[in-house]
């Protein structure tokens, strides 16, 4: 690819993933309903992909949004914590360094990571190329003998029906439900797509030079552990 053709794309993936959120979405994921549920699930999931008592170690978070999955991480003892988002989620406690960024382009050097997580946000790639992309970049700048943890919804009948419910603007659901329905409304587009199309991130992580090392599927969740091959 030539160079030029190259920060084209990476300037046209930036004005995509602007364009997307927009206000009222942005006040959803800030909400303090929101920012509450995901702290108080997030250790929870962390424990699940075996993470949270990992080896020490450079941690990068891609995606991280409001860092809340960082900010539990530095509470278990983990340090030299780096959150990547392409957005200003910036969240109060912040014992991480952030950095502003596509997780398709990681502005970091070869090797420097020990562990690599990316928390509910594969499908904010919004087509496999992308993600193929983000595989490829967190396979480079992670240790040889480092992983990456994956969480985000797997396709299923009944998720794709809980999903239409709760678009619904109804009264009686509570604020939470609320604002993750806002959510759900923007990102109905891709969330969708990537609910059809989640198994091929099994091909997408050979393709990229990773094997899983374990995935379980929960109600909602797959958790899927990837290490180099």
């Amino acid at each position: 690819m030539a160079l030029s053709h190259y920060h084209y794309r990476v300037r046209r993936i930036k004005r995509l993933g602007k364009s997307l959120e927009s206000r009222e979405w942005v006040e959803a994921y800030k909400s303090a309903e929101l920012v509450g549920r995901r702290s108080s699930t997030y250790a929870r999931k962390l424990q699940r992909l075996g993470l949270w008592r990992a080896e020490s170690g450079p941690i990068l978070d891609i995606a991280c949004g409001t860092g809340e999955a960082l900010c539990l991480l530095n509470s278990a003892g983990h340090q030299h914590l780096v959150g990547l988002d392409p957005t200003t989620h910036r969240n109060p406690c912040e014992p991480f360094h952030r950095v502003s960024g596509e997780g398709s382009h990681l502005p970091f050097p070869d090797g420097h990571f020990r562990h690599v997580i990316c928390l509910h946000s594969l499908h904010h790639f919004r087509d496999l190329d992308q993600v193929v992309e983000m595989l490829a970049e967190a396979r480079r700048v992670m240790h040889p003998t480092g992983r990456l943890y994956l969480i985000d919804h797997f396709g299923s009948f009944y998720l794709h029906w809980i999903f239409k419910v709760l678009e619904l603007r109804l009264p009686v659901f509570p604020k939470v439900m609320k604002d993750f329905g806002v959510q759900l409304r923007h990102e109905r587009e891709y969330i969708y797509w990537w609910l059809k199309n989640w198994r091929e991130l099994f091909p997408a992580l050979e393709q990229t030079g990773l094997r899983v090392v374990r995935c379980r599927r929960r109600l909602f969740f797959f958790y899927l552990v990837a290490e180099p091959m």
